[in-house]
């Protein structure tokens, strides 16, 4: 018999959730910080992302997701696959009432039922399932502890029926323990050891081999760093370590096999397709209710650490308190800098959503479900730190200062780096190198705080420390070195767009964009030296603002409005003389932001972005999109017509675009722009993409699928989403 706690508390039923903004599917809670989905058929997964500064998951609607530690790419704890027609790979919750032979999961995947009462509510922190099938009404809820390596699960079980009923659980996932994702599974699997621990509950998993390579030793020869668990609170009545021997022969997740028996044959160790599965009963007397813990763990300190974390979790109260940290964490963690306006979506979005989205998926964990990156992108994860610097801006600081360890001595960078492997990938992209400036200058004009200027780091092929502004300083040196003889700085394998991938790697091509990118990050830099006491290079600082300023505005205008670039053979891109690519929407948008562009010019080049980019879904990052693929240009002609860069609203892009219509006091135009890319207020047959959190783009107006959003939590449009609407939209800047 079961040892669950006794709880007299009923969840509440699906069907009295009350609902803000709603929509077929679900709507917000009245407070906003829950987005609540009442039927779990949605146009594509509605997901959450969950977790801390070390761990986490990603869950949909329909309980199918994956949990990672430290890296999401490289530290993918449980197995996933990414299919988003069906949408049921990953970890599973089975009830079966004993005496009947029902069985059932507690969320719509894997066994997909007919539920009397669904609902998963995503919140701030946790995902919580609510349904009741055969007079029991379950809710689990799903979280990552504040600070431990351990992803917790609370199931709370009711019986609504008149007699006393048996239940027994089972939580099944399919151990990764390395990367993902893996075109290897077959191989991958054979080095994936099992045990079960009947003392402690519990299933334990480790990989012998990573593929990440050795530096010692070569590739496929070193192991996965962590050893995991699955526990549970309760007296664990069976469980399984291969996968065939619990869904049994063609069969799948959807209907195991084991699940009906009352015995299994257990299989662990080395020779087995490694899962964890646990099954334990619940004795559930008529009207009352039982709660049940699980635990999954993980850490790099060894067997005894991984104990004592289970320790730590493995009575329900434990797991409720640690619940309840969470939730007071992200209440204080979004305590200051809200606002109130008379568009409740607007606040809701601005108080909580777009920061969290970019703590949690971008910061964190590095992923979303339509990618797992796991990397810190140069460029990506600086502007996303941003969102720290009113809330918490030493980890702004402490970004900055991780990546001015990952520059090399002559002021070039990693595109991104893996943490874990500390391996990167090095390019010419031109703009990587001075995200570094524009954010450290971001940090100076929140905080006053010139100290960090001071803060010192290594650089990757020099272990002599320098301190943060000469970072900055070889950054700058190494733009100036690649600057045209008509003084456009060179665009090498892209700049911002990294789609743009051949237009310079010649190093002829030039970048307009970028030069305007350079001329607001000069005027702040000659600024920022002029207080420092150095006037010398401020001076300087500001004649090579002067001389740029003068060489976009006479080789990079086009008649009405500005270039996007120059191709290695001298072609124009983003002039309207191309066929396709006539206008480029950040080349008209940040030369009114970094004052590029004077008056009478920056309202020609706004006239043109209102004329030719802004559509009813957002500003397009470009017009006309591609229609074939331009090797000249780069991948970004390899898109489909309408497709993210190509010719689509990339979301990331249009928040500057408002950011500029606010400059330009166009406030029509700027509440288009906003409404256009809300995503609280869309037709999710149109939209599909979640309602709650920002896409990476939106289909352009030559896609069939016009107005379908794609790639969401993982875009660094939520951090510029919310500057665009704080600092912009309501003026509030420093």
């Amino acid at each position: 018999m079961s040892s669950a706690t006794p709880r007299i508390a009923t969840p509440q039923a699906p069907a009295d959730l009350p609902m803000l903004l709603p929509n077929p599917y679900g709507g917000f809670a009245p407070d906003g910080r829950e987005y609540r989905i009442r039927d779990w058929r949605t146009p594509r997964p509605w997901s959450n992302v969950i977790g801390n500064p070390r761990s986490g998951l990603a869950v949909s609607q329909t309980g199918s997701g994956f949990s990672w530690i430290d890296n999401s790419q490289l530290g993918v704890i449980t197995r996933w696959q990414q299919e988003f027609a069906m949408d049921a790979s990953g970890k599973f919750l089975y009830a079966r009432d004993v005496d009947r032979d029902l069985v059932w999961s507690l969320s719509p995947a894997p066994c997909f039922p007919d539920y009397d009462a669904y609902a998963c509510r995503h919140g701030l922190g946790y995902t919580v399932f609510e349904t009741t099938l055969y007079d029991i009404t379950a809710r689990w809820t799903l979280f990552a502890d504040v600070t431990d390596t351990v992803e917790l699960w609370l199931v709370e079980l009711v019986n609504q029926g008149a007699g006393a009923r048996r239940i027994e659980l089972c939580g099944a996932l399919e151990w990764n323990c390395g990367n993902a994702p893996s075109p290897r599974r077959e191989f991958h699997k054979l080095f994936i050891e099992t045990q079960f621990d009947a003392g402690r509950r519990a299933i334990l998993a480790r990989n012998h081999m990573w593929e990440v390579a050795n530096p010692r030793y070569g590739h496929w020869n070193t192991p996965w760093p962590f050893v995991c668990a699955f526990a549970t609170t309760e007296p664990v009545q069976a469980a399984q370590g291969d996968r065939a021997s619990f869904v049994g022969r063609n069969r799948g997740f959807d209907a195991p096999e084991a699940l009906s028996a009352d015995t299994w044959r257990p299989r662990f160790g080395r020779h087995e397709d490694a899962i964890g599965a646990l099954r334990c009963t619940v004795a559930l007397p008529a009207g009352e209710t039982r709660e049940v813990g699980f635990m999954l763990a993980a850490t790099d300190a060894g067997d005894d650490a991984l104990h004592e974390l289970l320790n730590r979790y493995d009575r329900c109260d434990a797991i409720r308190a640690s619940l309840a940290r969470v939730r007071a964490d992200w209440d204080q963690r979004l305590a200051a800098h809200r606002v109130e306006t008379p568009d409740p979506s607007i606040d809701l979005l601005a108080n909580d959503w777009l920061r969290y989205q970019t703590i949690v998926g971008r910061m964190w964990g590095r992923c979303g479900y339509y990618q797992q990156s796991g990397a810190f992108g140069y460029r990506d994860q600086l502007q996303d730190s941003q969102v720290w610097l009113t809330i918490d801006p030493a980890r702004c600081r402490e970004q900055i200062n991780l990546h001015a360890q990952h520059q090399f001595a002559d002021g070039s960078v990693y595109h991104w780096w893996h943490p874990l492997s500390e391996q990167g990938l090095i390019t010419t992209m031109t703009d990587d190198l001075l995200w570094l400036a524009l954010v450290t200058a971001s940090y100076l004009r929140e905080t006053g705080d010139f100290s960090i200027l001071d803060d010192c780091q290594p650089f990757l092929d020099d272990a002599n420390a320098a301190p943060l502004r000469e970072h900055v300083s070889r950054a700058f040196a190494r733009v100036f070195t690649r600057t045209s003889p008509r003084g456009l700085p060179y665009i090498g394998a892209g700049d911002w767009n990294d789609g743009l991938s051949a237009c310079g790697l010649q190093e002829k091509g030039e970048s307009v964009w970028l030069g305007h990118f350079l001329a607001g990050l000069l005027a702040d830099w000659a600024h920022i030296h002029a207080q420092q006491g150095d006037s010398a290079t401020a001076d300087d600082y500001r004649s090579r603002r002067d001389a740029l300023v003068n060489a976009l505005n006479t080789t990079g205008w086009d008649g009405d409005w500005y270039l996007r670039a120059t191709l290695d053979d001298g072609s124009k891109l983003g002039s309207a003389s191309c066929s396709a690519g006539k206008i480029f929407l950040n080349a008209q948008t940040w030369a009114i932001l970094n004052d590029v562009a004077d008056g009478p010019r920056a309202r020609q080049c706004w006239s043109a972005v209102r004329e030719h980019l802004v559509s009813e879904v957002g500003a397009l990052l470009l017009a006309p999109a591609f229609s074939e693929p331009d090797e000249k240009v780069g991948y970004i002609t390899r898109y489909a017509p309408g497709l993210r860069e190509n010719g689509g609203v990339y979301t990331h892009a249009a928040t500057w675009a408002i950011a500029a219509a606010a400059k330009m006091r166009d406030s029509v135009t700027l509440a288009k722009l906003l409404d256009a890319i809300n995503p609280t207020n869309k037709d999710p047959e149109r939209y599909w993409a979640e309602p709650y959190v920002t896409p990476g783009n939106v289909d352009g107006p030559l896609s069939p699928y016009f107005g379908r959003g794609g790639w969401t939590w993982y875009t660094g449009s939520a951090a510029w989403l919310h500057r665009g609407v704080c600092e912009w939209g309501l003026g509030v800047r420093p």
